[in-house]
C-alpha cells in the first residue's frame, strides 16, 4: 500500500512538472488538450484545441476569447494557469466563459479531464515575459486627436513616475492606488476607442510589470507583519517570503519567467497539506521595475517615431 501511494505521488509530481514546463498558457494541456495565447487586443484567446481532447469535447474552438475561468477574470496566462492547477488538485471542472463573435458561451472542461492519461505534446517555445518587442517592430500609429481628455501621453508619463529610479516615492497603499488609476485610464481609452488597439495592447503589457511589482511588494509587507518586524527596519534585497502554488506570487512567477531567479524553494506537496515555497519579493519587485522601464522605453520610443 505504501508503495502504491509513493507511485501515485511520483506520477502526480511528474504530471505537475510537465504542466509547469509547458508554460502557463499551456498549463495542463496534456490532459485538457487546450492551449491559450495572449490576444493582440489584450486578454486570452484559444490558440489550439487538440484532437480527441477534453477541450474538443467541451466545444472549445480556436479563436474563442476567454473571458472567465471558474469565475475569475482571465487577463493573463498566469491567471489561467492558477485556475487549472487548483482544478487539477481538487479534481473539479474548469468552467470557461468564452466570447465567440458577438456571443458569450459557458463551456467547461469536465472534472473527468483529470482522469485522462497525460498526453505527450510537442515541446513549446521557451516561456518569455510579456514584451512590446513585436509591437514596436511595426509602423507606429497616428497621433491621438488633441481633444482627447485621457491621453496616451498622460498614461506613459504616469507609468514613468511610478518607480523611475528603481525606488517608489510612496507607501504600498499609495502605489497600489496609483497603479489602479493608470489601469482605469487605459481602460477608459479603450472604452472611448481613443487609442488604436496596438497602443492599448502595449500600455497593458507595460502596466502588467508595475501591477506585478505591487504583488511582490504586498508579499514582502505580509511577511514583515507575520514576523512583526518594525516598518522602519527595511528588509534586505535577499529577504525571503513564503508562497503557495495557488497564490498571486505563484501566478506572477509563471507570467514573468525571469523571476525564477528569485525563487529559493518551490512549494511541494506534503503528507499533510502543502509545504510553502520561498522567494525574494524585494528582488522580484526591483526586477519588475527594471524590465518595466525597459518595455516603457521601447513603447514610448515607438510612439514618438509616429509624432510629427
Amino acid at each position: 500500500m505504501a508503495h502504491a501511494r509513493l507511485v501515485t505521488l511520483v506520477l502526480a509530481l511528474a504530471a505537475a512538472g510537465s504542466a509547469r514546463a509547458a508554460g502557463p498558457c499551456e498549463e495542463g494541456r496534456g490532459q485538457t488538450g487546450l492551449a491559450l495565447a495572449v490576444a493582440a487586443a489584450g486578454g486570452l484567446a484559444v490558440a489550439a484545441v487538440d484532437d480527441d481532447s477534453a477541450a474538443m469535447a467541451g466545444s472549445l474552438r480556436v479563436g474563442d476569447a476567454v473571458v472567465q475561468a471558474n469565475g475569475t477574470l482571465a487577463r493573463s496566462c498566469g491567471d489561467y494557469a492558477r485556475v487549472v492547477r487548483e482544478a487539477r488538485r481538487e479534481r473539479k471542472a474548469v468552467l470557461l466563459l468564452v466570447r465567440r463573435a458577438d456571443t458569450e458561451l459557458p463551456l467547461a472542461l469536465a472534472a473527468s479531464t483529470w482522469e485522462r492519461a497525460v498526453a505527450v505534446v510537442a515541446a513549446p517555445a521557451p516561456a518569455e515575459a510579456p514584451s512590446v518587442r513585436a509591437l514596436v517592430a511595426t509602423p507606429p500609429p497616428s497621433p491621438l486627436p488633441p481633444e482627447t481628455h485621457v491621453s496616451v501621453d498622460e498614461v506613459t508619463r504616469g507609468l514613468s513616475t511610478l518607480a523611475d529610479d528603481g525606488r517608489p516615492r510612496a507607501s504600498l497603499t499609495a502605489y497600489q492606488k496609483d497603479v489602479l488609476h493608470l489601469r482605469r485610464q487605459v481602460e477608459t481609452l479603450a472604452a472611448r476607442a481613443a487609442a488604436p488597439a496596438a497602443v492599448l495592447s502595449g500600455l497593458r503589457t507595460v502596466l502588467e510589470y508595475y501591477e506585478g511589482a505591487a504583488v511582490a511588494w504586498a508579499s514582502e509587507e505580509t511577511q514583515r507583519e507575520r514576523e512583526r518586524r518594525p516598518r522602519h527596519l527595511p528588509a534586505g534585497e535577499t529577504a525571503t517570503a513564503t508562497f503557495f502554488e495557488d497564490s498571486e506570487a505563484a501566478a506572477l512567477l509563471d507570467e514573468f519567467p525571469f523571476l525564477r531567479a528569485t525563487v529559493v524553494r518551490d512549494p511541494a506537496p506534503g503528507l499533510v497539506g502543502e509545504s510553502a515555497g520561498l522567494w525574494r519579493p524585494r528582488q522580484a519587485r526591483a526586477l519588475l521595475w527594471e524590465h518595466g522601464r525597459e518595455e516603457l522605453g521601447r513603447l514610448t520610443g515607438w510612439l514618438a517615431a509616429g509624432t510629427p
